[in-house]
């Protein structure tokens, strides 16, 4: 399995050789098209790195949940059931039973349960930032006491 490194914001990649634990920093520009790299080592060693574009972790998900369009341009106020695919700091992904005409920069209720120890229940608002029918992606509104939480179930 590929190792994962995370682009930094300055648009470069620090990678270690597994076989002599050199590290070098490059320029990721030049593999932005990839997703996966093969990168050789003055050593020879050649290792397969997986990038992510992303600025903070995503954990997949299938968490069930609530949703209700709150502010919209484009279309009355909706209501439903979603399930989260996947989690970040910033936002989640959420997938529609039923999908909600929304757009891009349509907020958006939200209320599920984590499947921590607690059960821990977020309540947020999220902007619509991307839609592939059945999905939309969304970054939270607002910071939230939440965050800590979400934080650390990130992590476990």
């Amino acid at each position: 399995m590929a190792e994962k490194l995370f682009v930094e914001p300055g648009g470069t990649v620090t990678i270690s050789c597994a076989q002599c634990s050199k590290t070098k920093t490059l320029n990721a520009s030049r593999f932005m098209d990839h997703t996966k790299v093969k990168v050789k080592c003055a050593c020879g060693h050649i290792s397969t790195f997986e990038l992510e574009k992303r600025r903070h972790y995503r954990k997949q998900t299938d968490l069930r949940g609530t949703y209700r369009v709150i502010q919209s341009e484009s279309s009355p106020p909706d209501s439903g059931v979603m399930t989260v695919t996947d989690i970040s700091r910033q936002g989640v992904c959420m997938k529609f039973n039923s999908f909600p005409v929304v757009a891009i920069g349509d907020v958006i209720g939200i209320k599920f349960n984590l499947d921590d120890k607690n059960r821990s229940l977020l309540d947020r608002e999220v902007v619509v930032q991307n839609i592939r029918a059945p999905y939309v992606g969304g970054k939270f509104h607002h910071s939230s006491s939440m965050d800590n939480v979400i934080g650390f179930y990130l992590f476990k």
